[in-house]
């Protein structure tokens, strides 16, 4: 007979995620539209949720190969970690602190403090976010000791079996000289005695100085990882009904996997990816390394430029219309805000009829208001002073540094550095990052 409440969630608990997820399948199947290519397609069709689409899982795949790629470029070494919480926790979900020492109450986000301090109950959402809170500690101090280096992280959320507590499986890519310094704030921050026993590793890995927690000594590091976070998705080409695994991820909105930054944001890779020359996710952040290649983009402004002229390949998007030239010759091209005049005489009757209930209608002024303008944005080289210094302060934490550096660049020629705090030219091809971060341009990337 089949357990129950595997994972601490009940037949209940599946059966109301099942319905939330069937629902929301249901209504972004019901709305179509025409692609540039003609073809009817729904909201479903593009969508990359784990949760509905069997292509987010290749694309994790793509990006746990980027990581480990990219670690035998730079010499990186993997560490390993499982992270879990000390026993008292279990305790603190019934509103049991009795066995809470001060060291417990030390590295807890605010709001669980709180309830702690006020003895109540926690739940499984308190949990991973005491989990987040110490993570991030864990990453701050590492990030603080090695400012000027580059390293990498994967990391997912697992439940318990038998009561859905959560822990962290994470696999860093850093430089071998880092991780003493990394083992001493892991067992400062994840105290908890299971992460430092070693009676789950070999007697060669004990001798190595590796800990449950903590091994160094993994083979295969990316497909070692993989498979705990291969368990968390379902199988979309053979069911689409829910287990009591992955309806723990819905019912308390756990994120199945978490990465470090890649040098080129998903963001961009998601719209040039059709492209066949683009498909590799590793190539494509790999040519931030080419002095030769340019590559800009700016989330805020919708925009993307790649030029990679030993490739003769040039890509332009911006606001939702894309170009790729090979040798000058247009090879690929869509227009998001293109609107055909002409009725489609083979269009479903659904979409014709597209708009004739309030729902609908309220998703057409929806778009309208975020497509309505089709004004392309000045160059920033002839840019006015004040437009430059206004677009300057505009730019987000997620802009792209060669253009954030080209623009500082602008503005030191125009005597405008005194907006920047920054009064020397960059070097496009090696950007003062450590600067931007320090002047909160940018978010550091780890």
């Amino acid at each position: 007979m089949r357990a129950r409440n595997l994972y601490g969630v009940s037949p209940l608990d599946v059966e109301l995620c099942q319905a939330k997820l069937d629902s929301q399948r249901e209504y972004m199947r019901s709305f179509s539209f025409v692609n540039v290519n003609g073809q009817v397609r729904n909201l479903l069709d593009i969508s990359m949720s784990a949760n509905f689409s069997d292509k987010y899982y290749a694309e994790v795949s793509n990006r746990v190969n980027v990581f480990s790629s990219f670690a035998i470029d730079y010499f990186q070494v993997p560490v390993f970690l499982t992270i879990t919480l000390n026993g008292c926790f279990r305790g603190a979900l019934n509103g049991d602190y009795s066995k809470f020492m001060p060291i417990d109450y030390r590295y807890l986000p605010d709001e669980v403090k709180y309830k702690a301090k006020n003895s109540v109950p926690l739940s499984i959402s308190d949990l991973v976010a005491v989990l987040n809170h110490q993570w991030n500690l864990f990453i701050m101090r590492y990030s603080r000791k090695f400012k000027n280096i580059d390293r990498s992280y994967i990391r997912c959320f697992e439940p318990h079996k038998k009561d859905g507590v959560p822990h962290i499986h994470a696999l860093f890519y850093v430089p071998a000289h880092t991780i003493d310094f990394m083992k001493r704030i892991y067992t400062d921050i994840f105290y908890a005695p299971q992460n430092l026993k070693t009676n789950a590793i070999t007697s060669e890995q004990e001798k190595n100085g590796e800990l449950n927690g903590f091994q160094t000594s993994i083979n295969n590091p990316s497909g070692y990882v993989m498979k705990y976070i291969q368990k968390t998705f379902i199988n979309l080409k053979e069911t689409q009904d829910f287990d009591e695994l992955s309806a723990w991820y819905v019912k308390h909105k756990v994120r199945r996997f978490i990465s470090s930054r890649t040098k080129v944001p998903l963001w961009v890779y998601r719209k040039i990816n059709f492209i066949s020359t683009m498909q590799d996710f590793y190539h494509l952040n790999d040519l931030t390394n080419d002095h030769r290649a340019i590559l800009e983009w700016n989330k805020k402004d919708d925009y993307i430029y790649i030029n990679l002229p030993f490739n003769k390949e040039e890509i332009i998007y911006l606001n939702g219309r894309l170009e790729h030239y090979i040798s000058g010759r247009l090879m690929n091209f869509y227009d998001r805000l293109k609107i055909d005049s002409q009725k489609d005489e083979n269009a479903q009757d659904e979409i014709k009829s597209f708009g004739t209930n309030l729902k609908q209608r309220q998703i057409l002024k929806l778009c309208d208001e975020l497509f309505k303008s089709d004004e392309k944005p000045k160059p920033i080289s002839r840019m006015k002073d004040y437009e430059l210094v206004n677009y300057y302060q505009s730019l987000g934490g997620d802009v792209n540094a060669q253009h954030l550096a080209y623009v500082e660049n602008l503005m030191l020629d125009r005597n405008l550095d005194n907006f920047t705090h920054y009064h020397k030219r960059h070097d496009l091809n090696a950007p003062d990052i450590d600067s931007f971060v320090d002047r909160f341009l940018i978010c550091n990337e780890f």
